[in-house]
């Protein structure tokens, strides 16, 4: 089996202002009289999600619940911050941050995926999605149409370990053991070292740096480069 491990944001799709976004969207609507922009978040979001700590596991949260209540002080102290609200009506802000970030409506695919994916899948390739993300990815992949062209989806949220950890590949390939696996991501870091380090090959997308070995400005150039492999 030829499988590709694909990123999720920056990869396969994005959010207009991501998390600063979605904390300046809930503030602006929800507490009267505040005006902020999703740039003076920011410098409260440079820290705190398991992301920011990509070596150290976090298979203790075991639910959707736990994970963003194990996230809610980074999102209220945020709140709190800018705002300048108390910290129990910050706290009572996330849960809308929540529903705000992972509303598909929100979320938009870049235009090069869905040509990409179905010309792979025409020559051979399977597509699993590894990203490192919110417990609420895999929905949000039906809510985008990729749910036909992905067969699974794996969430750090979920898995308890986020790229480059390699234990975040391994969950992968447990699942497809006798895959000849390539992942493709748009962080050098997380998803190129990451998979090498795994024992995989990997593809540089959309973000360019100077060690990467294989890359590609778009998806429009990766069905002919992986035709033959």
């Amino acid at each position: 089996m030829k499988l590709l491990l694909w990123d999720f944001d920056g990869t396969l799709a994005f959010r207009e202002g991501m998390w600063s976004g979605a904390l300046a969207e809930v503030a602006c609507s929800h507490i009267p009289g505040c005006r902020v922009a999703r740039e003076d978040f920011a410098p409260y979001l440079q820290s705190g999600f398991p992301w920011h700590r990509p070596l150290q596991p976090h298979t203790h949260i075991t639910s959707a619940e736990e994970w963003w209540q194990n996230l809610s002080p980074v999102i209220s102290g945020a709140l709190a911050a800018v705002a300048g609200i108390p910290a129990e009506r910050a706290k009572q802000l996330v849960p809308h941050v929540r529903s705000t970030f992972v509303d598909p409506r929100h979320w938009r695919l870049f235009e090069d995926v869905v040509p990409c994916l179905q010309a792979l899948t025409t020559v051979g390739w399977k597509h699993v999605v590894l990203s490192n993300h919110v417990p609420e990815l895999p929905g949000l992949i039906e809510a985008l149409d990729l749910g036909p062209h992905v067969t699974e989806t794996f969430t750090s949220a979920m898995l308890g370990y986020e790229k480059p950890h390699p234990q975040s590949f391994k969950a992968v390939l447990r699942a497809y053991p006798s895959a000849q696996a390539v992942m493709v991501g748009d962080n050098y870091s997380a998803d190129v070292q990451g998979a090498e380090a795994s024992g995989l090959s990997a593809i540089l997308v959309r973000k360019s740096h100077v060690h990467a070995t294989a890359f590609h400005e778009s998806l429009a150039t990766l069905p002919r480069a992986l035709a033959g492999a």
